[in-house]
């Protein structure tokens, strides 16, 4: 059988590797490359159970699942050879069988949708490939768990991840856990130089890598972004890693331990986010010196908690009439909740202000809780003026801050103080808290 990938990521059929990033700028082929090595594999391997893998599921159709059945027909073309008739193709929940060896990808998505929660990862246990597309937008804690759910499923057999994705500011993740930050030529940039970390494979490439399948309009309008969207030409034609002062909402967050927030004096309120199918999450923010600390405390739909703790009930025989039923004990289940988590009712509360009734329900409930300033531009420039750490527990908050990006007018540049809406549930919770505390002790940065 005859492929032909990318030159760049040729190591990736000729090198042993646990996990592989391929990565760098648009244009690159970076979805050509993973679906050809995932199909490459399919044909050759004698033991094969990989997953397509994207933030959001459904994203997966539009992407992977239609690159991997271009790859089919390419490779049929080069090979005179009707590959279709090889495989067993399921298009409602994208899978592919190669029924020669009984191979067999699936797709897989974090979130069934973008207003969804984390979904359970716990079914790619047998899983030997994981292909991953624009994981830029995936959380660290998210990753940490995918990987950690891959178990050795048959003797002699490697598990690889591979991740594709564009290049995210310096302070990202990917950034931080595989690469050092190395200076380009064009200020605010950096090449990425990886760590040599065992297992690791790191291949880099551009539209460069790729010329041959561009059309000359597309490699013109490339060239011209240079002189007319040069931040755009840098970061995501070049693929160098800015430093994210220009498109990112927030920038230069920095980790600290719970030890160290503990040991910070300072004032403190909590922040809070109210949500249905979305998250409802709780911060403890503190601000001491010109910086902000934050510390997640909840970050889960009412749903969630109401499935969690009508469990929890029926397990030590409360029924649904008892007086001791949560329903009747307390006014409502997220007052209970926050009173299993001895959440403090004399600290401050500052709350989504388009919840009136669950903040009359907080109040009710002893809470000092009110309704929070939502001036959303004022609110970021002021939070950027400070110096902000949060917690290295604070996963969910993480994710949020490494994806929390500006829009952008019509020329691509960005927007001050109007950020993309979406997976911020966590970001607005502590903007909330940051706002009430700047009021409540008059804090000028």
């Amino acid at each position: 059988m005859k492929i032909i990938p990318s030159k760049y990521v040729e190591p990736l059929f000729t090198q042993k590797f646990y996990e592989a990033d391929v990565w760098g700028g648009r244009g690159r082929g970076g979805s050509h490359n993973l679906t050809l090595y995932a199909f490459y594999l399919m044909i050759t391997s004698n033991y094969f159970r990989g997953y397509f893998v994207r933030a959001i599921q459904g994203s997966i159709r539009d992407s992977l699942w239609r690159d991997f059945k271009d790859r089919i027909e390419e490779v049929s073309e080069i090979n005179k050879t009707d590959y279709f008739k090889l495989f067993q193709l399921n298009e409602n929940d994208m899978t592919a069988v190669y029924k020669p060896n009984g191979n067999i990808i699936r797709s897989k998505g974090f979130k069934a949708s973008s207003k969804s929660n984390t979904a359970n990862m716990k079914s790619i246990a047998g899983a030997t490939h994981i292909f991953g597309e624009e994981w830029e937008e995936v959380g660290q804690e998210e990753n940490n768990k995918l990987m950690d759910s891959l178990r050795t499923v048959k003797k002699n057999v490697d598990i690889q991840i591979i991740r594709s994705w564009n290049s995210p500011p310096k302070d990202h993740w990917l950034v931080t856990e595989y690469f050092d930050l190395v200076k380009s030529k064009y200020s605010g940039y950096y090449k990425l130089k990886p760590k040599g970390i065992d297992g690791h494979l790191s291949l880099f490439g551009t539209y460069k890598d790729n010329i041959k399948n561009l059309n000359t309009n597309t490699l013109a309008r490339y060239k011209r972004y240079k002189e007319t969207m040069p931040k755009y030409y840098y970061n995501q034609i070049l693929g160098l890693v800015p430093d994210g002062g220009d498109s990112k909402v927030y920038y230069n967050w920095q980790r600290v331990s719970d030890a160290v927030y503990k040991s910070i004096p300072g004032v403190k309120a909590y922040g809070v986010d109210f949500g249905d199918t979305a998250p409802t999450t709780l911060y403890e923010v503190k601000y001491y010196d010109g910086c902000f600390y934050r510390k997640e405390m909840l970050y889960k739909s009412m749903r969630e908690l109401s499935y969690e703790h009508k469990i929890e009930a029926k397990r030590t025989e409360i029924t649904e009439y008892s007086p001791n039923n949560i329903w009747t004990k307390h006014k409502g289940l997220l007052t209970y909740v926050f009173e299993l988590m001895k959440v403090d009712k004399n600290q401050m509360m500052f709350c989504d202000p388009a919840q009136k009734g669950l903040i009359i329900e907080l109040r009710e409930a002893g809470y000092n809780a009110v309704r929070a300033k939502k001036d959303k531009a004022s609110n970021i420039n002021f939070i950027n003026r400070a110096v902000n750490y949060y917690t290295d527990t604070s996963y969910n908050l993480e994710a949020e801050y490494n994806s929390y990006y500006l829009e952008t007018d019509i020329n691509k540049n960005p927007i001050d103080g109007k950020p993309k809406g979406g997976n911020d549930h966590g970001l607005d919770a502590c903007e909330y808290a940051c706002r009430g505390l700047k009021d409540e002790y008059d804090i000028r940065l």
